[in-house]
């Protein structure tokens, strides 16, 4: 700790080391003021607690002005400039006092929760208004939803997208981007937050791109063994092979959203990543699918979670490992795949069975490539029939593989039926 006569007797202005290193009195307290602002004072009492004051005479009498207590949340560069308006105020006949009035109770009282709506209200205009609802509801407002936004520090950020980078660093990272765009939003409206808590919060190193599709083998081997998973995941898993969706898209549609008699499938904005609508034609072989999935009373979602109807199911990292692992043994070496793989393996099968780019960019919903600036804006045909029969074709593909590639567990079903036959003829 700094003795407290070498500061007073110090003319060089204050520093953060040098208030973090001041000794309390032992008794009382004691002011040190601050040579690069005159007026402004940090006063220390025995407990050791800091707090800034500007000293200035006011109408023929000298008064001192707490303006803010020392710490994390308001340092020196924070006070000095605080108390530079206050002085310059005083200085030109101004009432400083409305800088030193406490927030009001609708400013301090805001949660982000309570927030969230105003913000996304105020972005609907945005194309991506979708996915910042989506990441702000899944992942934000179940963590920090009822915290205080202007309490939250960049620890509680940190350790948020520690969590999420746990299981997804792709999405940690997209964590940790809408969050630093709603407090960039937020902070004009909170009179006690300094900066944007994100600004020095930790998050995941972009990964590197992917480029793993899974060869027909693995493709077909993955098709069985879904055959005996159950719900969700056996058909909601197959819905994303067949479809090229993402996940997100297909594990939280709405029943609402299918018209199995039309053979068509509508994502709703709110729902799609890029936040237009979008339209998946539903092949023969993802219309089977459909066709089997019972629903589910008092439930809107075509796979509800259990014990939370009213929202799609959660666990994939279990679900993906698992299937992972019989795979393996029945392949007996695969690489590493992760759900979103499924899609691009969909997409990359389209472009093998020569559907043109723009098509296959089309059924993915993607904005980019050939959909992107200003042909985007301008090139408006949705390719509807192409997409239908690009996914009909795809389907059909993925059955001829399903059957032209036998894993080892139906030889082996199959060797035993057909001994069975033998004892009993």
């Amino acid at each position: 700790m700094e003795n407290i006569g070498n500061i007073l007797g110090n003319k060089t202005a204050l520093t953060d080391a040098k208030l973090k290193g001041l000794k309390a009195p032992e008794r009382g307290q004691i002011e040190v003021s601050d040579p690069a602002v005159p007026g402004l004072r940090v006063r220390i009492g025995a407990t050791g607690l800091k707090t800034f004051i500007v000293r200035k005479r006011v109408g023929g009498r000298v008064k001192n002005m707490t303006i803010g207590q020392y710490g994390a949340r308001f340092g020196l560069a924070d006070a000095r400039k605080k108390a530079r308006s206050i002085i310059s105020d005083i200085e030109t006949g101004g009432d400083p006092s409305s800088k030193l009035r406490m927030p009001s109770k609708r400013t301090s009282a805001l949660t982000i929760r309570s927030m969230v709506p105003d913000y996304l209200a105020a972005k609907a205009d945005r194309r991506s208004v979708g996915e910042m609802k989506r990441v702000l509801e899944n992942y934000v407002i179940p963590v920090l939803g009822d915290r205080m936004a202007e309490a939250v520090t960049r620890g509680d950020i940190t350790a948020l997208v520690d969590s999420v980078a746990a299981t997804a660093p792709v999405m940690a990272r997209n964590v940790h981007a809408q969050l630093s765009a709603f407090y960039s939003w937020a902070l004009p409206r909170l009179d006690r937050l300094p900066t944007n808590p994100c600004r020095d919060a930790g998050r995941p190193k972009a990964p590197k791109a992917r480029d793993r599709v899974l060869d027909d083998r693995e493709l077909a081997t993955l098709w069985k063994l879904l055959d005996a998973e159950p719900l969700p995941w056996g058909p909601a898993l197959k819905l994303l092979i067949l479809t090229g969706q993402r996940r997100a898209e297909v594990f939280s549609a709405d029943r609402s959203e299918f018209d199995l008699k039309r053979g068509e499938w509508w994502i709703p904005a709110e729902r799609a990543k890029n936040g237009e609508r979008h339209f998946v034609p539903l092949s023969r072989e993802a219309l089977a699918v459909l066709k089997k999935i019972d629903e589910v009373p008092d439930s809107p979602k075509l796979f509800p979670a259990k014990g939370q109807p009213q929202n799609g199911p959660s666990g994939f990292s279990k679900v993906q490992a698992r299937l992972r692992a019989t795979m393996l043994e029945k392949l007996g070496v695969v690489r590493d795949w992760t759900l979103h793989d499924i899609r691009r393996t969909a997409a990359t099968g389209l472009q093998r069975l020569g559907v043109r780019l723009e098509v296959t960019e089309a059924v993915l919903n993607h904005v980019s490539g050939t959909r992107s600036g200003i042909v985007g804006v301008y090139q408006r045909y949705g390719f509807a029939a192409e997409k239908r029969a690009a996914l009909e074709v795809w389907g059909a593909e993925v059955t001829k593989l399903v059957t032209e590639h036998p894993t080892k567990g139906a030889a082996r079903v199959s060797r035993r039926k057909k001994s069975a036959g033998a004892d009993t003829d």
